[in-house]
């Protein structure tokens, strides 16, 4: 069974009624309202949120191991994203107001792939599934802390925080390691052949290296880092209360 079936009809199905069964253990247990505790449909909205993040964990698992093995094993294995530089794109030329057009980026499947790009690239499927990982467990444990009333725990700073450097190292990381194995996949190529340029002038050819660096996932870690120091300082607070009571 191909793993994508698996995941259709087996994984996902058992996920979402572990994750229902999950929801609605926790906010059974959950104590009834007194002062300042949450209502059954508060209890009821965090056991759902918390539900939805173990199943994204799972999830999120599942596809680290299906990516890393058909990374590893494909072959030949699809190389998205090349930087290419192509002539006017076809039937273009024609249309009013187009004054020019190309290609940018290409796929390629490429056989025999050295280990080294091949790691690479699995490091650009990868990182993201290891921070979102992260979130989701951070996430359920908040709700679990949440859902008991003791949401201010030395541990959650500490959850949330690791978080906050998974989306930072796996949002940047992901990004190089993309570009250094298509490099790599240049240089296996034979970077003068695929990059070379026609004594024509004309510019059909792979590029050696491209990196569009996004830096949005400094900006989430440095939110997230912030919400960290919050509950640091709640947990003393509740350290603080707990002792003078």
């Amino acid at each position: 069974m191909p793993p994508w079936e698996f995941m259709a009809w087996i994984v996902i199905p058992l996920a979402v009624a572990t994750a229902i069964i999950v929801a609605v253990a926790i906010a059974r247990r959950a104590p009834a309202r007194g002062s300042g505790g949450l209502t059954r449909f508060e209890s009821y909205t965090v056991s759902f949120v918390g539900a939805a993040a173990m199943l994204t964990g799972l999830l999120s698992a599942v596809s680290l191991v299906v990516l890393t093995v058909q990374g590893l094993t494909a072959n030949p294995l699809r190389v998205d994203d090349m930087p290419y530089t192509g002539s006017p794109i076809p039937g273009l030329e024609v249309v009013e107001n187009i004054a020019g057009s190309g290609y940018q980026s290409a796929w390629l499947d490429v056989s025999g792939m050295p280990d080294g790009a091949r790691w690479l690239l699995v490091l650009q499927e990868t990182l993201p599934g290891l921070a979102a990982l992260a979130i989701s467990i951070a996430v359920a444990w908040l709700a679990i802390v949440i859902i008991r009333e003791r949401p201010f725990t030395r541990a959650i700073p500490h959850a949330i925080g690791v978080a906050a450097i998974a989306i930072m190292v796996a949002g940047i990381g992901s990004q190089v390691a993309g570009a250094f194995g298509r490099a790599a996949v240049t240089d296996y190529l034979g970077a003068r052949e695929v990059t070379g340029v026609s004594a024509e002038g004309a510019s059909e050819s792979l590029g050696y290296f491209a990196l569009a660096l996004d830096l949005s996932p400094i900006g989430w870690a440095f939110g997230l880092l912030l919400v960290a120091m919050a509950f640091q300082i709640g947990t003393r607070i509740q350290r603080d209360t707990d002792l003078l009571v």
